[in-house]
């Protein structure tokens, strides 16, 4: 039995996560078993579906479960790790495992962003502000799609930056993008019961939708994107995309390539799901425009501030084609928008009084100069051991170490060393086609001033033993 608490001071899904993967670290929870569907579960804890599947998402993400197209989730075997020497090294996460420990020196997880990158004193204006004038809303269940204002802002921003036409009735507010995922899965579920996706690609989206049912076809990607010859040669009519930096290879796809993707979508009458995670943070090269404006009745893009504010805000949103919307708004008009309005209404203001382009261009600065520090750390205290990748955006680092090392025992050395990593192998549809000994690095949640020792505890933790 788990047990959550408001009180606690972390997130519930937080919580959740924590509970299940230290029962399953300590052998409680045994290889093979299956856990409560996240309905159920919900009902027995008394919290959303969302904050389940949240916990169940991540833990697949870090390979602690599994999940089967319309069996459930279940826990995954962990014969490659050295349980032993992983439980007993000292990190951060104390509700995993149940001692006091000290925190991890260097954090260089895929999602993290610094606290001091955070526009505290504004945020906190504007949320005073929507406290003194806002207080009817404030008191009131919102529209389904979410506050018209904050559409309205959206469709405008998106317009600018990402060349997106769009009105605020084709929008939708979501707390995060996997609850998009669902969304989108949902409206398409209809149409197809399979949908290609990249391969390498995004772990989450794969995990999403064939927990709904779908039949994953994996469609592999090269240097100017999926390969659209292969996706004709299947029977998907969705398929899901990064094409303005590919997670997790950084490959941007060709306007020709794109032109082919929209070709095959017209003729096919199939829907393309558009994920344009960090279409924001380009450093070397300019920002291209969204593949939805190519085919705006195709596309379902989907977009995040997750990335570029806070990952807690929980702030995503759906672009649907006009075709979409009345399915959307029968589907859910007993559902009022899942943000709350003390989130949506500052994110209004915040986008419509031009806080947001400046932040934007303040983190883009700083986070294209971390970029460049880690890539020169890497490549001082590791020369040719290693290979990247994915530099040219986002927050993080495809990073491929030439050692005996597979990916579990960097993960692991890393880890005993004081640093929290993400490994890559689940971004492959079969991990054994994964590249040998590749892990993720996140800059996002890491100071400037941290990353050089950070490379350097790497460079002994994964070289000097050999």
């Amino acid at each position: 039995m788990f047990v959550l608490s408001a009180k606690d001071g972390k997130p519930l899904y937080s919580q959740l996560y924590q509970q299940i993967r230290n029962n399953i670290l300590s052998g409680d929870l045994k290889p093979g078993t299956k856990l409560s569907s996240s309905r159920h579960l919900s009902k027995e804890l008394c919290v959303s579906r969302t904050t389940v599947d949240m916990a169940y998402q991540q833990l697949v993400s870090e390979g602690y479960l599994v999940g089967k197209p319309r069996s459930g989730y279940y826990i995954e075997a962990l014969d490659n790790l050295n349980l032993p020497v992983f439980m007993e090294t000292k990190t951060e996460e104390e509700a995993i495992l149940n001692e006091p420990v000290k925190s991890p020196k260097y954090n260089l997880q895929y999602g993290k962003l610094e606290t001091a990158i955070f526009p505290f004193r504004k945020w906190r204006q504007l949320t005073n502000k929507c406290l003194r004038d806002d207080k009817e809303q404030i008191m009131s269940y919102g529209p389904a799609q979410g506050e018209h204002g904050l559409r309205t802002a959206i469709s405008e921003f998106l317009r600018e930056y990402r060349g997106v036409e769009c009105t605020a009735n084709q929008i939708v507010i979501c707390p995060g993008t996997q609850y998009c995922l669902n969304l989108a899965g949902q409206l398409i579920q209809p149409s197809t019961n399979a949908i290609a996706i990249e391969n390498p690609g995004f772990w989450a989206a794969r995990s999403i939708f064939s927990n709904m049912g779908f039949r994953i076809i994996p469609v592999p990607v090269k240097k100017h994107g999926l390969k659209v010859k292969q996706l004709r040669m299947t029977d998907a009519q969705a398929v899901y995309v990064t094409p303005s930096h590919q997670f997790p290879t950084g490959n941007i796809m060709s306007i020709t390539r794109r032109l082919e993707l929209v070709k095959w979508a017209r003729e096919s009458d199939s829907i393309i799901i558009e994920d344009d995670y960090s279409c924001h943070l380009r450093y070397n090269v300019r920002p291209i425009q969204a593949l939805q404006a190519l085919a705006p009745d195709q596309v379902i893009y989907i977009g995040s501030f997750s990335k570029i504010l806070s990952p807690s805000i929980r702030v995503a949103y759906m672009v649907l084609p006009q075709k979409m919307v009345d399915r959307f708004l029968l589907s859910s008009e007993h559902f009022p928008c899942s943000v709350p309005f003390l989130i949506q209404k500052p994110l209004e203001l915040f986008l419509k009084e031009g806080e947001w382009g400046s932040h934007l261009r303040k983190i883009t600065r700083h986070m294209k100069k971390k970029r460049g520090i880690l890539i020169q750390a890497l490549k001082h205290e590791f020369g040719d051991a290693v290979s990247i990748s994915g530099g040219n955006a986002g927050l993080h680092l495809l990073v491929q170490v030439m050692s005996q090392l597979s990916e579990q025992e960097l993960v692991a050395r890393a880890f005993q060393a004081g640093l929290l990593i993400h490994p890559a192998g689940n971004l492959w549809q079969d991990q054994s086609d994964a590249p040998f000994g590749t892990v993720l690095l996140g800059y996002g949640g890491i100071a400037l001033e941290d990353i050089y020792p950070a490379v350097q505890l790497l460079r002994q933790a994964w070289l000097e033993d050999e």
